[in-house]
């Protein structure tokens, strides 16, 4: 598929353009040029259109499909451009050649309307940069977009979010659609067609601070809109923590339309893997759904977990882990398969997963912390689902306990003192530097907690060539040993101390000094400590089949392995221990109850008789058999 077909497909779907090829065979050979060339250009890209043949054409004078040669991304740019090109941007005015600071400056709470937009035209590209990257808080931005006068906006959501990057952190986006430098150049190529007006607002919700905002937006005004136009649409949801009893809604949609990509963003609520939910889409009312998934990372395209990537059509920018804490961004997007549907569509997704150990919880619902951006086209007017929340609401709720305010008491052995420093692009950031080159030095910074309770601790630190590594330690036991700060280049690093309780009042974070260097420490600068009060953990009393089949699947590999090197099948699940092969657990069931043992020819056997009795038996031919 090239960039010609993508950009049919951004707009229209192979039955929306035959139906308008359809249309046009009754309308005057003089009809609007821009709709006969786009349709020419469109059928000649669409599949069934290879070379050499004839698709149907909409006026005497152009019979024929565009040869070979102008087919293609570079073919269709040699052909007769339609439309009149447009930019609205935050470049200086009046002084648009003499002057550089390009900036639209964004007090806590301001709500910047952009130029407006008047149609028929089509927003072709969008570019913006904020210094609310540069402090992990893209999402204090929210983007909202007004087709034609509506009082809904037909997109809304967080900025970051908006770009495939929640939870406010840039990240690296390679796709068609959307694009995000490591710095946090965010662009966008999605076709946002609109008939009579767009009118595009970006509010600072973030009460606190200011940011700057670049931004361009380039659009093609056109004389018309081809018929039944449909119009691109974006929605935020979100649940901190994802509710018990129901699968995780994406989109609840009304009309006529099709849906084109998900943003998923994730933070885990406990240790363990989140992603073992399947994907629903429901089409016009259907109790169940047409399309229906096989867990959360094969949705995404991707299997056996995820890790950061990024491509064309699917990726996760951003992936940590699976401890709670822990958090990731992922995005698909339906171009090449986009989902139709004529009265309504409902996407949703199963917040189930598991423990650390597969065998102690398997395909649980799990009470972690997701949020969502569904992108759609459709005719009409979208029926309103879910609301974008303030900027403190939306935020996972960490509590941040800025180092920096700790200054004044935190305490250093030996003769190094902390002192404030500036980090981030142009000293935005400030932090805790100590200069301190001794090892065994330790620096003790003090932060309070307002409730007693669970806790995912997380610290942001600055990195560099030249920095050093300590131990670190939280109210005297050692959270992280060795956390190396040394990176090729500057950088930060959102380092996890683990998950504690941790009991109302005061508390300690120290460093300790390693040697990195000719016997040596070197300096550290730290900024933040966030801690995130955990949910209840999910968890199954009295476990079934769905952790059997991880105990199986262990005695069944242990058997493989034995036969490899022994060649033949253990007596017992014992040997399997003996010989280190098989883990002690092992030799109960799934709610540890004895296990039961017997050889029968050339296979052991292997009976549980617990609430879900089961029989197996293997012949170490692999880990299954």
């Amino acid at each position: 598929m090239d960039l010609a077909v993508l950009s049919v497909i951004l707009w229209f779907t192979d039955m929306q353009i035959h139906r308008l090829f359809q249309a046009l065979k009754t309308r005057r050979p003089g009809c609007n040029r821009f709709i006969t060339f786009f349709l020419l250009w469109a059928g000649s890209c669409l599949p069934g259109a290879g070379a050499g043949e004839i698709v149907p054409t909409p006026s005497a004078d152009s019979r024929s499909a565009l040869p070979p040669v102008f087919r293609g991304p570079l073919g269709a740019i040699a052909t007769p451009f339609l439309g009149r090109n447009h930019r609205i941007s935050s470049n200086e005015q009046p002084d648009w050649n003499n002057a550089n600071l390009d900036m639209t400056v964004l007090p806590p709470g301001t709500v910047f309307e952009l130029p407006m937009l008047h149609g028929p035209g089509v927003i072709t590209h969008i570019w913006l940069t904020s210094h609310a990257g540069r402090v992990n808080e893209l999402n204090a931005l929210s983007l909202r977009v007004y087709w034609d006068g509506r009082t809904e906006p037909g997109i809304e959501a967080p900025l970051g979010e908006f770009f495939a990057v929640g939870q406010g952190q840039p990240a690296v986006v390679e796709s068609l659609p959307v694009q995000v430098s490591p710095t946090g150049a965010l662009a966008c190529y999605w076709r946002m067609p609109f008939a009579k007006s767009a009118r595009i607002v970006i509010a600072n919700d973030n009460l606190d601070r200011t940011a700057g905002l670049y931004w361009q937006v380039d659009w093609v005004e056109l004389d018309q809109l081809p018929p039944n136009t449909p119009y691109f649409h974006a929605r935020y949801r979100q649940e901190y923590p994802a509710q018990a009893g129901r699968d995780y809604l994406i989109a609840d949609l009304q009309g006529q339309g099709h849906y084109v990509g998900t943003v998923m963003s994730v933070t885990l609520g406990q240790d363990g893997w989140w992603g073992e939910g399947d994907d629903f889409f429901y089409i016009d009312g259907e109790a169940v759904p047409s399309l229906q998934g096989t867990g959360s990372e094969d949705y995404f395209n991707d299997a056996w977990g995820l890790r950061p990537r990024t491509s064309h059509w699917f990726g996760s920018p951003r992936w940590q882990g699976d401890n709670a804490g822990d958090s990731g961004v992922c995005y698909r997007w339906h171009v090449l398969d986009p989902v139709g549907f004529t009265n309504s569509l409902k996407v949703a997704i199963e917040h189930k997963g598991n423990r650390p150990e597969d065998i102690e919880g398997f395909y649980l619902e799990r009470p972690d912390f997701l949020n969502s951006v569904a992108f759609w086209y459709q005719t009409g007017e979208p029926k309103a689902f879910g609301h974008l929340p303030s900027f403190l609401e939306r935020r996972v709720p960490w509590q941040y306990h800025h180092l920096v305010r700790a200054f004044s008491q935190a305490k250093a052995t030996g003769s190094v003192k902390p002192k404030v420093q500036f980090g981030g692009m142009f000293g935005a950031r400030p932090v805790l530097g100590w200069a301190n080159t001794t090892p065994g030095k330790r620096l003790t910074v003090p932060f309070e907690v307002a409730a007693p309770g669970r806790y995912a601790v997380r610290l942001t630190a600055g990195t560099a060539p030249d920095f050093g590594a300590c131990d670190l330690e939280l109210d005297g036991k050692v959270a992280v040993k060795h956390a190396d700060f040394r990176t090729a280049e500057e950088d930060e690093v959102d380092l996890s101390l683990g998950t504690h309780e941790l009991a109302k009042g005061a508390h300690e974070l120290v460093f300790r000094a390693l040697a990195v260097e000719a016997g040596a420490a070197k300096p550290v600068a730290v900024e933040m400590l966030r801690l995130l009060p955990l949910p209840p953990e999910a968890s199954r009393a009295i476990k079934t089949h769905n952790e059997a089949h991880f105990i199986r699947l262990g005695i069944g590999r242990a058997v493989y392995a034995y036969r490899l090197a022994y060649g033949r099948v253990p007596d017992s699940l014992e040997a399997l221990v003996k010989v280190g092969l098989l883990p002690a657990r092992y030799l109960s069931d799934e709610n540890k109850k004895p296990l039961r043992c017997r050889r029968e020819a050339d296979a052991l056997v292997v009976e549980s008789n617990g609430p879900e009795p089961w029989t197996h038996s293997w012949q170490g031919l692999d880990a299954r058999r």
